[in-house]
């Protein structure tokens, strides 16, 4: 059985070594700015990814986790407009300016989960943050970026995405976000 084990803690090392050449994960954390349709303020939040495949090749996928809130006021009381997503993405690069820099076009699916909070006026309690609506969306979303290479390992970002959420109801816009952030490939 020792043997056994052996040899198939010896394939793997060798498999992984193999595989390394090609595939690599890449870990990342970026900022979000959101501009929501409608009447929703504009707001910022914080997204982390991770990315599979070589960042040299022209196709990666990522899987990527954003969250941001918005606080603004209507008539003195006070909203709340707030997102969590889960998406999927392929990122094809299309065009090299240099060594360190490159243009690419990202699209995917995933889930928006989308609140919305308003204060109201309750009789015989006072004002109270109530929830007007919370949504489990479809989304889909594309759009283009731009990576700079800061080193061996670690690689800058600017993208902007449109997203669209196929099963939306009428107050849940389509959304534009922007994304500046930071992705290191082991």
């Amino acid at each position: 059985m020792k043997k056994f084990l052996g040899v198939v803690l010896i394939l793997f090392i060798a498999g992984s070594s193999a595989a390394a050449d090609y595939w690599h994960l890449g870990i990342g954390f970026r900022g979000t700015g959101v501009i929501p349709g409608g009447d929703y303020e504009n707001t910022v939040g914080f997204g982390l990814l991770a990315s599979l495949g070589d960042p040299d090749s022209r196709f990666t996928t990522q899987l990527e986790v954003d969250s941001w809130e918005s606080v603004y006021d209507v008539n003195e009381l006070e909203n709340r407009y707030s997102g969590f997503g889960v998406g999927f993405f392929e990122k094809f690069r299309f065009l090299n300016f240099s060594s360190s820099l490159s243009t690419y076009l990202i699209g995917g699916i995933g889930g928006y989960f989308l609140d919305f909070k308003r204060e109201e006026d309750v009789e015989n309690i006072g004002i109270e943050l109530r929830s007007q609506y919370l949504n489990s969306l479809l989304m889909t979303a594309g759009g283009m970026g731009f990576d700079f290479n800061m080193g061996q390992h670690l690689i800058a970002f600017t993208e902007g995405r449109y997203v669209y959420f196929p099963n939306g109801d009428f107050e849940d816009k389509p959304l534009t976000n922007g994304y500046l952030g930071l992705r290191y490939h082991f």
